[in-house]
């Protein structure tokens, strides 16, 4: 089945720089299960999502021949704002003890989400006029570099997910203290964008393996659970053991999410050098 994948279009800097982000990310949020003021794992947490961020943005000259240049913008800006969220308890982790701190972050989150749900939706658009140009459609596990692989069904379940989410940050943002609200939204939110990529993974199994896209479907799974932890508690407090459970979701998600995209860097590595050899 390896012969067949399609070449991977991310360049090794864009590559590097996503695992490298979702790496220092995970491995911030299992510093602070330990200790919730850790300087540290605070810094790691904007340090992570910006280098994500900046993958992001290195892709989207590729992408927009296939997305759009304004898609391209709602997901890079949704993505720097939302790796701002955690800047505030960066600063000063004494500011996650502080009314104006938490909404701050909440909000930034909630604002990058609505983001990417906007994104999705400008995707949704421009596939709807593919859609009516069908001598142009590409099979399942094309390389057409102009054209979206994922259904409207597929697209508009993840998009429907980031607004769901972004809701319930809002709800967050308004009540800080927690909201079991908040935490449902964010919890079925998380869940549709899951179920969005599972109904994508023939697609992604065709370019990256198997291997690489249940473990990048897995990453969002892990998030839900997370979430559905604090709508159980929704009161509980930073320093409670909830957040433990919380932030491991996070890290292990995080984690999870570099090691998908390792694969595809190692399955991108070997395909250049099967064409090195076969040139020489």
């Amino acid at each position: 089945m390896s012969n067949t994948r399609t070449p991977v279009a991310a360049s090794t800097p864009v590559l590097m720089a996503a695992i490298l982000g979702f790496l220092i990310w995970g491995l911030g949020w299992f510093l602070l299960i330990s200790d919730r003021s850790s300087h540290l794992g605070w810094a790691l947490e904007v340090a992570g999502p910006l280098l994500v961020a900046i993958a992001i943005i290195g892709f989207t000259e590729h992408l927009v021949r296939r997305i759009g240049r304004a898609a391209m913008v709602f997901a890079a800006v949704g993505a720097l704002v939302g790796a701002v969220s955690t800047l505030p308890y960066a600063i000063s982790p004494s500011n996650l003890s502080s009314v104006g701190g938490l909404r701050f972050g909440y909000f930034a989150y909630a604002v990058g989400l609505i983001c990417g749900f906007i994104s999705l939706s400008l995707v949704a658009v421009t596939l709807g006029k593919q859609l009516l140009a069908a001598d142009k459609l590409c099979p399942v596990g094309c390389d057409c570099p102009d054209r979206i692989h994922a259904s409207v069904g597929t697209i508009s379940l993840a998009a429907i997910g980031l607004l769901i989410w972004g809701l319930g940050f809002f709800d967050l943002y308004a009540i800080p203290a927690g909201s079991r609200y908040g935490w449902i939204l964010a919890t079925v939110g998380t869940a549709l964008v899951s179920i969005g990529l599972a109904s994508h993974l023939r697609h992604l199994s065709g370019r990256f393996g198997i291997l690489a896209a249940v473990i990048g479907v897995a990453s969002a799974v892990i998030w839900s659970v997370g979430y559905l932890f604090e709508a159980i508690n929704p009161t509980a407090g930073f320093q409670s053991p909830w957040y433990s459970d919380l932030f491991g979701c996070y890290g292990a998600g995080h984690l999870l999410s570099a090691l998908s995209i390792s694969l595809v860097f190692a399955y991108k590595a070997q395909s250049m050098g099967r064409d090195a050899n076969a040139s020489e």
